[in-house]
């Protein structure tokens, strides 16, 4: 398991490319990803209830199921935990799954999950030193759909990969320099929970 330390902002869309050129980018290779993510969960959304997020992501013909539990998010900081596994095919590894499920899911029916929206987008990911931390940072476009319900994404996440905490906050105050940016305390889960179920409100 990893614990995951990630600030999220939102961004107009058109501010990408601002976000791209600025100074204290300049110099760090980047590259860019297309992402398609899959959430499941139980008809009674189950995981949901217990702010447990699962998915398979197709990241370049590769598929990685991954497991987050519920965790803190605060003016866009979050502090989760997080497990992931290769996959061979687009298809739940039960199996594994079943070995780290919070004690809250110990009783829930596996074989019952099922696809509940999904995620598209476009990552461009920059790996960065700052401030002796070492940090990765990934702009995010695309949507989150349910059925025939879609919602853009647009956002931009800093994970701590090692360091102190308070250097997203410096990178970020940084990026504002250029780009106006707000605090996202909604996961893209989040988003399409809502969206599945039809009371998303902007």
């Amino acid at each position: 398991m990893n614990n995951e330390t990630e600030l999220k902002l939102l961004l107009a869309p058109q501010d990408h490319s601002r976000i791209l050129i600025a100074p204290c980018l300049a110099g760090y290779p980047r590259s860019t990803l297309h992402l398609v993510n899959t959430y499941f969960d139980t008809p009674e959304r189950v995981l949901n209830s217990a702010r447990v997020a699962l998915r398979i992501r197709e990241k370049n013909g590769r598929y990685i199921q991954t497991l987050k539990t519920k965790g803190e998010s605060v003016c866009g900081l979050s502090h989760r935990g997080e497990w992931e596994w290769n996959l061979p095919s687009p298809a739940l590894d039960i199996e594994r799954l079943s070995v780290v499920l919070p004690e809250v899911l110990s009783g829930v029916d596996l074989t019952t999950l099922q696809p509940v929206f999904r995620t598209d987008f476009k990552r461009q990911v920059i790996d960065i030193v700052w401030q002796g931390a070492e940090i990765e940072l990934a702009l995010d476009l695309g949507e989150v759909i349910a059925g025939e319900r879609t919602l853009p994404i647009s956002e931009l996440e800093l994970e701590l990969k090692s360091g102190d905490e308070s250097s997203l906050y410096s990178l970020a105050d940084a990026l504002r320099q250029d780009v106006k940016l707000t605090s996202g305390d909604i996961s893209k889960a989040e988003q399409g929970y809502r969206l599945a179920q039809g009371d998303y409100v902007t």
